[in-house]
């Protein structure tokens, strides 16, 4: 699970999301710096970038587990 925050973010702490990051199943915490609650519009190329390196990290997975089984 890709969990994105704002670094800056004061409706979501970053604590918060570090906890669920570490309790998901595969959890993954990508931090967009500098900004905060709006950084999804804000950072919206490296937000794309974050969410396509990670779909393309869980479809490698994807492959080399239909391999291995």
């Amino acid at each position: 699970m890709l969990v994105v925050a704002g670094k800056s973010d004061i409706a979501t702490k970053l604590e918060a999301n570090k906890h669920i990051s570490l309790k998901v199943p595969r959890g993954e915490l990508q931090v967009l710096s500098p900004r905060g609650q709006m950084a999804l519009m804000e950072r919206n190329q490296q937000f794309s970038d974050i969410v396509r390196d990670f779909s393309n990290s869980c479809l490698s997975l994807k492959s080399f587990d239909s391999i291995t089984e």
